[in-house]
This record gives C-alpha cells, structure tokens and sequence, in this order.
C-alpha cells in the first residue's frame, strides 16, 4: 500500500509540470498569434489607404489570413522537428496528428489569403511581372503548399513511395518557410521596417538555430 502511495505521488508530481507546461506553451502560441494579427491594424499598407468600405474590410481579412498562416507555418515547423520535450508533453503520435491537421488548415487559410487578398482587386488582376516579384513568391509559395499538403493526404493514392516522399517532404517545408519570410517581408510594407521586421527576423533566425541544434543532436546520437 505504501508503495502503492509513493507511485501515485510521484506520477501526480510529474504529471502536473507537463500540464504546466502544456498551458505555457499554449499560452504563449495565442500570445504569438494575437501579436501577428495586430499588425495590420498598427501597421497598415499602403493599400489599405485607398480602400474603403467592404473592399478594405476584405483585404485586411486577407492579410489576417496570411499572417494566420504564417504562424501556424512556424508551428508546423515545431511539430515537425518532434523535438524531445514537445514528444514528452504531447506525445510522439499526438504531434503527427496535429501535424497533419495543421497542415490542412495551413492549405485552407493560404486559400482565404489568395482569394481575399484579389477579390477587392479583381480575380482576373493577377500581379506578374519582375516589379511583382514578392507576389509572385507568393503565388509560388501557395502552390507548393497545396502540393505538400495533398500529397501527404492522399499518398497512398497517389502511390508514392514513403522513402522518395518523405526525402522530398522535409526539405521542402524547410522551403517553404524560406519563401514564406521572403513574400512577408518585401510584399508588405507592415514588415518593411521598425518592429514587425525585427520580430520576424528574430522569430525565423531563433526557429533556424533551434533547426540545426535539434538535427545535429540527432545526427550525433546515430553516429
């Protein structure tokens, strides 16, 4: 019975650190996001100025959604890594699922972003051209997202090869979170300067480090 007790004690003992923790980190990705979705409003572009009404109501609900996908980008990212205190709070097989769900909604809020963003404009009015070059990131940007979500969905029916599939996958993210920090930071004039730039760099350099900590700590544990 004694026993018994010391087990119980020490599971409850660890156990409550973990839901701490689970609550920081939570807490501290509604923070993150909250922040990102206030800058369209405290650092509006330039097309913003001569919008009014339902158009400008639209596109800065298209500018939500792409900063809404940037952030769960950085997330996947993190789920991604399944670096060994995420697997120990969440579980290895509870990250994958969130990854692949994530994944889903990053295709779905990149949609929101393209539609919103050219609907105040006109569908037809695509921005091509060398002076349109961030756009064209980011027209870029949104089809390998489709491709990457859709063929980790639907692999098996596309008989793909794991081996092949996961070789592409995973460097491919790491791409696209590339393209993504190039189409943020020269499309926008929000990230053009002052505090949004140097948050962002800061962020992708910091999730960059921790990139290369995590893969060479692996590396060296096989070796």
């Amino acid at each position: 019975m004694a026993i018994n007790r010391e087990n119980n004690f020490s599971e409850k003992s660890t156990i409550f650190p973990l839901k701490v923790y689970r609550i920081l980190i939570f807490f501290g990705f509604a923070v993150f996001l909250g922040g990102a979705l206030t800058v369209p409003f405290y650092y509006e572009t330039q097309t913003l100025w001569y919008k009014t009404g339902i158009d400008k109501v639209v596109l800065r609900a298209g500018q939500l959604a792409g900063l809404f996908a940037l952030v769960l980008l950085v997330l996947q990212i993190l789920l991604s890594l399944r670096g060994k205190f995420l697997e120990d709070l969440f579980g290895g097989a509870n990250l994958m699922r969130r990854h692949r769900t994530n994944g889903v909604i990053i295709a779905c809020t990149a949609i929101c972003h393209v539609v919103l963003v050219l609907a105040p404009e006109g569908m037809g009015n695509l921005p091509i051209g060398k002076k349109y070059w961030p756009e064209m990131i980011g027209e870029g940007l949104f089809l390998l997202v489709l491709i990457t979500v859709l063929s980790s969905h639907f692999r098996s029916a596309l008989k793909l090869d794991y081996t092949i599939w996961k070789t592409v996958h995973r460097p491919l993210g790491y791409l696209l979170l590339v393209l993504v920090l190039m189409h943020v930071l020269f499309v926008s004039e929000s990230f053009g300067q002052g505090a949004p730039r140097v948050i962002l760099l800061t962020i992708f350099s910091g999730l960059a480090l921790l990139v290369a900590v995590v893969k060479t700590a692996r590396w060296r544990s096989k070796s």
